[in-house]
């Protein structure tokens, strides 16, 4: 059998970064690939940002990627106005989504 190699070990990969030891406020990723160059959107609850340890852990374990991080800000209601709907209301996924919350119940 024939494996992508490099498509499962950028999927492990951002598990591992992102998924491991999510962040509650995380409510969404997606990314895109276009050669080596990783561009990975995180939609962010409130006015939260990722730690830099994951941005740190996404560059060490993603050797060899030209990787730009792009973090989203939405409040709750923000987010969950697309409930019931597959695609978010007010932004766009890039091509591959790794990870969305349904709805956001509350912001502890």
């Amino acid at each position: 059998m024939n494996y992508n190699v490099e498509y499962i070990n950028l999927k492990y990969s951002l598990i591992k970064c992102f998924l491991h030891s999510a962040e509650s406020k995380v409510l969404d990723i997606s990314y895109d690939l276009n050669g080596k160059k990783l561009t990975i959107q995180v939609v962010i609850l409130g006015k939260a940002k990722l730690s830099p340890e994951i941005i740190t852990n996404i560059k060490q374990e993603l050797v060899g990627f030209d990787i730009a991080v792009n973090e989203l800000n939405f409040t709750k209601e923000q987010f969950n106005e697309s409930i019931g709907e597959w695609r978010p209301k007010n932004y766009t996924w890039l091509k591959h989504l790794l990870y969305s919350k349904a709805e956001v119940l509350n912001e502890d």
